[in-house]
């Protein structure tokens, strides 16, 4: 059975663009701060999520063993983006300035995984692989995560220039997502 209209809008996108908006008035993280950087690449992540919500809107959802798994994905995405705020409270009793603790223990930059686990569930909430808009959404998707990944280095120089030694240290320690030493 084909959603409403409102629902290919509210459910990948809108939803949990909400959500993260609720997680910053709730949890107020006095840490989390934008990376800086790039221009150009902050104009072209804009506008690839602009283009994520116009694509999405093609994408007629129906509620079957995709949607759930694909909803259970996005759920997935949606509390590791919790814990990457939570992490980012401000802690009185933690002095440093490179927050390693909570989620950044195990991944450096699970804000951008979360996101990137988040689209995937849209992708799979859309299954349908006879259509060509589907597709589309499969390719949209790989460019996010390399848009992504590009942003990730771009925010890792910054914060070495930012925090010196501390966060080369850290990068050492930790994951630049949650495997391996990269």
């Amino acid at each position: 059975m084909e959603t409403a209209w409102y629902f290919r809008l509210l459910i990948p996108w809108i939803g949990w663009f909400v959500f993260d908006l609720l997680l910053l008035v709730i949890i107020k993280p006095k840490r989390m701060s934008s990376p800086g950087g790039s221009k150009p690449l902050e104009i072209v992540s804009y506008i690839s999520i602009i283009a994520g919500w116009v694509l999405t809107w093609f994408i007629p959802y129906s509620i079957n063993m995709a949607f759930w798994i694909g909803l259970g994905i996005i759920i997935l995405g949606l509390i590791i983006s919790s814990l990457s705020f939570a992490a980012m409270r401000e802690h009185t009793e933690r002095k440093q300035a490179v927050v390693d603790w909570g989620i950044y223990r195990v991944s450096r930059h699970s804000h951008v995984l979360s996101s990137m686990i988040c689209l995937l569930g849209t992708v799979v909430i859309g299954w349908n692989p006879d259509s060509v808009i589907y597709l589309i959404l499969w390719v949209y998707f790989v460019l996010y995560a390399t848009l992504s990944h590009f942003w990730v280095l771009s925010e890792e120089k910054l914060n070495v220039r930012r925090f010196g030694k501390e966060y080369v240290e850290y990068m050492r320690r930790v994951p630049r997502y949650f495997f391996g030493k990269i």
